[in-house]
């Protein structure tokens, strides 16, 4: 959406063109900096509304973005961890609320998603979110915050977290907003602790993560929302392709786990 408004790209016409090829958005990424400094986060939420009107012309009514797996912070050697622990989930409510309330003004939903791969965290700051399963117990209070607020689920992530497929159903189907597949690259070993966010591959490219079983329990609950194929700009499979090179592939690693329908 930043680039489409950019370049002064009328929305209406994106959405005509998806049409014309029988295409239908998906979701984008949030385009509000919303984890450090007050100031910028004030500046990208002034600028949020406009971003939103035109995704929701162009069909695109998902968005999301990842909660802290750590604090900012340190912990001081006398300082108090559920203070920061405190001060860190009072920050994610106030600052995602507020993203959520301009979002739902135009009818667009925001789903949190969690980071569960360990070298993600830096170390320096108090484990806050690291898999779903915690949300609840830092976050829980998110959801009184507007009703357009759901879980994006990743299953790199899960994987990474050591986390089951029904992880990501704990708050209903309805809840989910965005689902994001990738696998680990072909050579990878399959030690969790030694997964880099960054270092992925296509779906079903390794078999570490079955992104097959997940999609299909996705359409045996009725989601209908977008699914993202999220191997990575440093994805092995993918490096010195051209565009169209890696949409075949991409297409092709999604054709290969996607649910088939029943006969």
């Amino acid at each position: 959406m930043r680039d489409m408004l950019a370049e002064e790209v009328d929305p209406k016409v994106v959405r005509s063109r998806l049409a014309d090829l029988g295409l239908q958005a998906g979701a984008w990424s949030l385009p509000v900096d919303w984890r450090g400094d007050a100031g910028r986060f004030a500046h990208d939420l002034e600028q949020l509304s406009r971003f939103a009107e035109a995704a929701a012309v162009v069909g695109a009514r998902q968005t999301g973005t990842w909660v802290m797996p750590e604090t900012l912070a340190t912990l001081e050697p006398d300082g108090n961890r559920s203070s920061l622990l405190a001060a860190t989930a009072e920050m994610h409510v106030q600052r995602l609320g507020a993203i959520a309330r301009v979002l739902a003004n135009h009818g667009v939903r925001l789903g949190l998603e969690v980071i569960g791969v360990e070298s993600f965290r830096s170390g320096r700051g108090v484990p806050f979110v690291t898999r779903l399963s915690e949300l609840d117990r830092q976050l829980g209070a998110i959801w009184q915050e507007s009703a357009n607020l759901g879980i994006l689920v990743d299953g790199f992530h899960l994987y990474a977290a050591d986390e089951t497929i029904e992880a990501g159903f704990a708050w209903g189907v309805d809840r989910i907003v965005w689902v994001h597949v990738a696998d680990l690259p072909t050579s990878s070993r399959s030690d969790r602790s030694a997964i880099q966010d960054h270092d992925r591959g296509l779906p079903g490219e390794n078999g570490a993560i079955d992104s097959g079983q997940l999609l299909r329990r996705l359409a045996e609950e009725g989601y209908s929302g977008p699914v993202t194929a999220e191997p990575g700009a440093k994805c092995r499979s993918l490096a010195g392709r051209s565009a169209q090179e890696i949409a075949r592939l991409v297409a092709s690693a999604m054709n290969a786990v996607w649910p088939q329908p029943t006969p």
